[in-house]
């Protein structure tokens, strides 16, 4: 069945953390970083999100609640651990996935190619398949008045459950 995957997250930028972005340590021009439970990776979590849309496992805080577990945890262990899941129940064939990140601050082109290797290796797709972009914001929300940073990804994979009795 071919389906298509939705994304979303968005994180408050704060100071006193880590910004994590696409699994890289980046640094933010104003020293801030990301509020969340996890390492509050927006990027991987729109991508886990759209992930478990294609699943139809719920939502990211089901599969990875706020708890002693998860807290502080890098998101691509939580990439990792979705993809497994994934491929323990579904034949899955990513086509391609599409990433746009909203930040006034951080410029995605200068940082997309690592963070294309890293997803590359955990989903094993090629380079090809994956698009990510930056847009600024122009001044508008959060994420453009550089208060957050905001992460949508669409994903067009086909998915078949599989046969545990294979």
């Amino acid at each position: 069945m071919l389906k298509v995957g939705f994304g979303y997250d968005v994180h408050a930028l704060v100071k006193g953390r880590k910004l994590i972005l696409g699994g890289l340590d980046i640094k933010h021009p104003n020293d801030l970083g990301l509020s969340g439970h996890s390492d509050a990776d927006v990027l991987l979590h729109a991508l886990i999100d759209s992930l478990i849309s294609i699943s139809n496992y719920g939502s990211i805080g089901e599969l990875f609640p706020e708890n002693k577990e998860n807290k502080d945890i890098s998101s691509l262990i939580l990439l990792e651990k979705t993809v497994k899941k994934l491929n323990n129940d579904y034949i899955l064939k990513i086509n391609n996935i599409d990433i746009t990140v909203i930040s006034k601050s951080i410029r995605i082109t200068e940082i997309r190619n690592d963070i294309s290797k890293k997803i590359e290796k955990i989903l094993k797709i090629k380079k090809d398949q994956i698009n990510i972009k930056g847009k600024s914001g122009n001044s508008i929300g959060n994420a453009g008045n550089d208060k957050a940073i905001e992460t949508y990804c669409v994903i067009l994979a086909e998915i078949q459950r599989r046969d545990k009795n294979e």
